[in-house]
């Protein structure tokens, strides 16, 4: 079984955008620009990926605490 953790492509409401970004390019090494382009675009992406569902859950809390709209989707390896 594969665990999937999506993107939504927005922040939760009420999140300061600024700080969120700032947050989110620790998670993930990337540019203010790219995270804009690649996570805050309004369309659902895959993160990340595997068969431990406690290591998805994992990152899934930190994307969270970061302000980023994630959820998790379970189902047969690609």
């Amino acid at each position: 079984m594969e665990y999937r953790l999506i993107s939504q492509g927005r922040l939760f409401t009420g999140a300061k955008e600024k700080d969120c970004i700032v947050m989110i390019q620790r998670i993930t090494k990337l540019s203010e620009e790219q995270v804009r382009k690649t996570l805050l675009n309004g369309r659902p992406r895959k993160l990340f990926s595997s068969d431990d569902k406690a290591k998805v859950e994992k990152f899934s809390q930190a994307y969270r605490k970061a302000g980023l709209d994630v959820r998790i989707e379970k189902g047969k390896k690609e």
